[in-house]
Formats: structure tokens, sequence, C-alpha cells
């Protein structure tokens, strides 16, 4: 399960001294053929200088990409121009030493917020990191330990599927488990595929697989200034572009990899002991549903009952009460871990095998408001002190 898994593709990961703490900091992908490349990015108004330079790089060559440079410890947001020359400093030592076009490398930075890139280091690292390229899974755990903050560990997932007698497979790597609440994709997250997609599908796949994945979960209900997801697609393992079929297939194994991501991103978001998936049925349309999922997904004071193993279903009430859906409280039921919570806008007392529930690694909060038929699902996690002691030491 790599970013290397997909023929054509290598990876590496070192520790270019941007992090004093001497684990992995930088991180470089490589297509070993100019690839199609697609990307979402953040949409909060205080982007960094990298996501802009993407932005207008996958304009500029019409979506194509041959490698991704990855730093870890500054984000080289709210830099300033100075951010920027050093980016596309970055960028083109990297096109030197891969021998690209330096339009076609894209860089991405996450860490704290207002520091320039050492940019000395962070070639000394590069070049590091080219003698380090390969195409095995050990490369490809490098890679994703080199993309990490306050992550615990690495996330990895990998799909395949077939067309035209062919096995094509789809990999990814992912980090970001603090400042989570995407209106994209969501934090760093780099898909590979040895498929041939033009850029359009490629983009338009993209879009369809984070919607209800990657956008559609919340740590701390905070968007950061850096999020990117990118996937790059090379037609190593066939030239010839998929047929309309093969596009589906291809959409649907990317949405399986964006699925994993996305459940072990909250899984180990900072500090969090379990999952929780909030799901939302009865809506007036889908926005209203996604509000009201949201509104519960990101709630302080439902987090913390679930990291407590509390049934204090009124907090439930009032953050969807609280969240700009239209319903008749009186017509809403809630229903947490299979267990009745909220009916006919009253407050159902919890059976005794619910606190069991309640302990669980996952657990499910249905909520059916009653109004209409739109749908929407969030995953989020618990709150706990460690959020509050990792938080109060990171400098952002």
């Amino acid at each position: 399960m790599s970013i290397t898994a997909a023929s054509g593709f290598r990876a590496a990961g070192v520790w270019a001294a941007i992090k004093g703490s001497g684990k992995p900091d930088l991180a470089l992908i490589v297509s070993d053929r100019p690839a199609a490349a697609a990307g979402v990015f953040t949409v909060n108004r205080f982007r960094s200088v990298d996501v802009e330079l993407d932005e207008a790089r996958l304009a500029a060559t019409g979506g194509r990409a041959s490698a991704i440079v990855v730093t870890s410890g500054y984000a080289n947001t709210m830099t300033g121009p100075g951010g920027r020359r050093d980016a596309v400093a970055i960028g083109r030592a990297a096109a030197r030493l891969l021998k690209v076009p330096e339009r076609e490398v894209l860089i991405s930075s996450t860490g704290a917020i207002g520091f320039r890139l050492p940019v000395p280091r962070v070639i000394r690292g590069l070049r590091k990191a080219v003698r380090a390229l390969a195409a095995t899974k050990e490369a490809g755990m490098a890679a994703a330990r080199g993309i990490m903050t306050t992550d615990t560990h690495p996330k990895q997932a990998e799909a395949r599927f077939s067309d035209g007698g062919r096995v094509f497979t789809v990999g990814g790597i992912a980090k970001g488990v603090g400042m989570v609440a995407p209106s994209m994709a969501t934090i760093l997250v780099y898909v590979t595929t040895d498929a041939a997609v033009p850029p359009a599908p490629l983009r338009r796949a993209l879009v369809a697989a984070c919607a209800d994945t990657l956008n559609a979960i919340t740590v701390d209900g905070q968007m950061s200034t850096n999020d990117s997801a990118i996937c790059l697609a090379n037609g190593a393992a066939a030239c010839r572009a998929l047929s309309g079929p093969g596009v589906r297939r291809f959409a649907a194994a990317l949405h399986e990899v964006c699925a994993a991501l996305a459940r072990q991103l909250v899984a180990d978001g900072e500090g969090a002991t379990r999952l929780i998936r909030v799901s939302v049925t009865g809506a007036l349309n889908a926005r209203e549903a996604a509000l009201a999922a949201r509104a519960v997904a990101d709630s302080a004071l439902v987090k913390t009952m679930f990291y407590g193993r509390q049934a204090n279903w009124g907090r439930i009430a009032q953050a969807l009460g609280a969240s700009g859906a239209r319903f008749d409280p009186l017509r809403v039921t809630v229903r947490v871990g299979g267990y009745p919570a909220i009916r006919g806008g009253l407050l159902v007392k919890p059976r005794f095998e619910l606190y069991s529930r309640l302990a669980e690694a996952e657990v499910p909060v249905a909520i059916d408001l009653g109004a209409g038929r739109a749908r929407a699902s969030v995953l989020t996690c618990d709150l706990t002190e460690r959020y509050v002691r990792i938080n109060a030491g990171y400098l952002s």
C-alpha cells in the first residue's frame, strides 16, 4: 500500500534539517514519464504560496506534472513575495536535478504558519532525495513519513481495477491530523495511478472522489491554509487512454483510496480515541443536510461528550438547532450507537447497554430531520485533553 504501488512512480523521504528532530521532513514523488495531473486546493483566504504556484502551473501545463516536492515543518504561508521566491527556487532545483521542465514540478509545504523555508537546506535535502528515489514499498513509506507533522503514523492506501484485460493500480499517501475541516479535498493528499487518464476526466474523478470522503471529515473544525489533494496519472501500465467504462472503474478505485485515507486521517486525529460517524437524513436539501451533519460533527461539546462516554443528548440537539438547517424539532429522531437518543422533541433515557457501545472504537450517530429526502455524512472524532496539549505547544 504505497504511493509507489503504481508502475512508473518512484518516491523518497529524507531529513532535510527543516525540523530539528531528525525525523524525515522532505518527500519527493516522481513519475518516470510526464503525467496527467489534477489538484484540488484549500479555499482559505490565507493560502500558502505553494497552493497558488501549483494552481498556476497546472493551468499553464493544461494539467501535466512530473514531480511533487513536499516539505514538512513550515507552511510557507503568509511569507509574502519572499516565500514565493523560495517555492520557485525549490521547484527549479528539483527540476534541474530530475531533468524535467520546471513548470512540471508541483510544491507543497506543511507546518507552522508565517515562517519561510530554509531553501539551502531544502535543496541539499532534495539532492539526498533524488539519490534515494526508488519504486519500492520502503521508498513509498519513507515519503509518507516525510510529509508528517503531528501525525502519529503514516497514512497509505491502494486499490486496483481492470480495463481491456489490463490491471491498473491507484496508490496514495496523506497527512494531517489537526486543523482539519476541509472545503476542497483535505490536508495533504497525493495519489498516483499507472492508468492513462486525460487531465479533464482526471480532475472530474478527483473532485467527485473528494466530495464525500476527504471533504466530509473534520477533526477540529479548522480549515487549513495549505490543503492540497493532487493526483498523477502516467499511463505506464498501458499508454492507451481508458475507455468510458474504464474511467468509471478508475473513479471507483480513486474513491476507494480517498475513503481509506480519509478514515485514517480522522482515526489519527490529534488526541483522538474514537471515530464518530454523523449521518443525517430527511433534510430539505443537500446543503442543509451538510450543515446539520457538520454542526454536530464540529461541536466541541458533542466531541467531549463522546470522549467522556456520556449520554448527554442535549448537546446533539443544541448543535442541530443552531446549524441553520430547517426542521420541526418534534419530527427529529436521533439514534446513537443504534439506540434511541431523541424522539418527538424529547430526550430518550439511555439504556444501560448503550454505555458499552460508547466505549467502542467507532460510534454511529444517525439523525433523521423529518423534513425532506436529502442526506449527508461527516466523519469526526472525539476531543481530548491531548488535543489541547498538542496545540498549546504547537507554533502555527
